[in-house]
C-alpha cells in the first residue's frame, strides 16, 4: 500500500514548480519511468522523443544558439506545461483531456497499430492544438521576426532528435520494423516533414488567432481532424 501511494504521488506532476528548461527536462526524465507502470504507454515514445527533443534546446540554449534564449525557454516550460496537465489529467481519467490528445488513448485500444503512430498522434496534439496557444502568450503583436527566426532554428534540432528517436524503440511489426532499421528515408522521413509542416500550420493558426480570424476552438477541431485522420491510418496498417 505504501509504495503504491508513493508511484501515485510521483506520477501527479505539480506544475507549478516546472519553471525552467532543467526543471523540464528533469521532469521528463522521472516521467519516463513512469508511464508503464500507470498504464499510460501510449505516451512513452512521445515522452522519450520529448526528451531528447528538449535536451537539445536546453544545450542549444546554454550555447546562446538562439538570439533570445529567454523567450525560446519561456515558451519550452509553457508547452511542456500543456503536456504535464494532460499526463495529469490521463492519470486521474479526467474527462476534460483535450481532443486530439485523447486521441492516443483510442490509439492505445489498436494492439497491433504502429509505433511510430503514437508519436505522430502525440506531436499533432502538441503542436497544431498547444503550441498555438503557447505563442499567443509569449510572442507580442510586433517585432516578431527574431523570435521567427529563434523558431525556425528549433526545426534543425528536432530533425537531429528525431534521428535519435527511431532507434529508442522497436516496431512490433517486422516489416516496419525492417523499414525503421534499414530504409530510414521511407520510415523517418515523411513523419519529421510532416512534423515541420505542422510547426508552420502552427504559426499561421497562432497568427490567426492574434488577428481574431479563428478562436482556440477552431484550432482544437483542427488538430482533431487531423487526428482522426492519423487514427485511421494507424488502423489500416494495424
Amino acid at each position: 500500500m505504501l509504495k503504491q501511494m508513493i508511484r501515485q504521488k510521483l506520477e501527479l506532476i505539480n506544475i507549478a514548480t516546472i519553471r525552467s528548461a532543467k526543471d523540464t527536462l528533469t521532469r521528463l526524465g522521472q516521467l519516463d519511468a513512469q508511464l508503464a507502470e500507470h498504464n499510460l504507454s501510449q505516451f512513452k515514445v512521445f515522452n522519450t522523443t520529448y526528451i531528447l527533443v528538449t535536451t537539445s534546446i536546453h544545450q542549444a540554449i546554454k550555447n546562446r544558439y538562439f538570439e533570445n534564449p529567454e523567450f525560446i525557454e519561456k515558451v519550452l516550460v509553457e508547452f511542456a506545461q500543456y503536456y504535464f496537465l494532460v499526463i495529469n489529467k490521463c492519470y486521474n481519467n479526467d474527462p476534460s483531456i483535450p481532443a486530439p490528445w485523447a486521441k492516443l488513448n483510442d490509439y492505445a485500444a489498436l494492439k497491433s497499430a504502429p509505433t511510430f503512430m503514437s508519436l505522430m498522434i502525440g506531436a499533432n496534439a502538441h503542436i497544431n492544438d498547444d503550441l498555438p496557444r503557447v505563442l499567443y502568450s509569449h510572442i507580442p503583436t510586433k517585432k516578431t521576426k527574431g523570435l521567427l527566426r529563434d523558431l525556425a532554428k528549433i526545426n534543425k534540432l528536432l530533425m537531429q532528435s528525431g534521428k535519435k528517436a527511431i532507434y529508442t524503440f522497436d516496431e512490433k511489426n517486422k516489416f516496419y520494423n525492417f523499414l525503421k532499421r534499414h530504409l530510414v528515408f521511407i520510415y523517418y522521413r515523411p513523419a519529421m516533414f510532416t512534423i515541420l509542416h505542422w510547426r508552420l500550420l502552427a504559426w499561421k493558426n497562432y497568427t490567426m488567432l492574434r488577428k481574431n480570424k479563428i478562436t482556440p476552438q477552431d484550432i482544437t477541431n483542427k488538430s482533431t481532424k487531423i487526428a482522426n485522420r492519423l487514427l485511421t491510418i494507424a488502423r489500416l496498417l494495424s
